[in-house]
Order: C-alpha cells, then sequence, then structure tokens
C-alpha cells in the first residue's frame, strides 16, 4: 500500500514537471523574433530589424527564475 502512494506521488511529480517543460511560442513583428517561454525556462531568438536597414540576430536563454525577470 505504501509503495503504491509513493508511485502515484511520482507519476503525478512527473507530470507537472512535464507541463513546466512544454513551451509557449510567441511570434513578434519587429523583423521575425520568435520566444519560446514555459514556466522553467524561456528561448528567444532575435531577428530584429534596426533603424539603419541592418538586422540584429542573436539567441538567448534563460531559465528559472531570470526568465521572469526580464
Amino acid at each position: 500500500m505504501k509503495r503504491r502512494k509513493v508511485r502515484i506521488k511520482l507519476f503525478i511529480l512527473f507530470i507537472v514537471l512535464s507541463i513546466m517543460c512544454f513551451p509557449i511560442k510567441y511570434h513578434y513583428k519587429d523583423g521575425g523574433s520568435i520566444s519560446y517561454k514555459a514556466i522553467l525556462y524561456s528561448y528567444t531568438k532575435y531577428h530584429k530589424l534596426e533603424d539603419d536597414g541592418s538586422y540584429f540576430i542573436d539567441t538567448e536563454f534563460l531559465i528559472f527564475p531570470f526568465n521572469f525577470l526580464k
């Protein structure tokens, strides 16, 4: 009986962590930037059109809790 409770708790923990890692995709209208945001991380691929006509291209990866500070 006790072993069954432990398995149920581990299963629930696995489900919660899986949901926390599932990203939502955001498109920005600044030249093609894309951001993937989840609770545990944030990944942004910048492709911004600058004022002089050139493009700013960069990537950024932030992990929890720093992904909520920006």
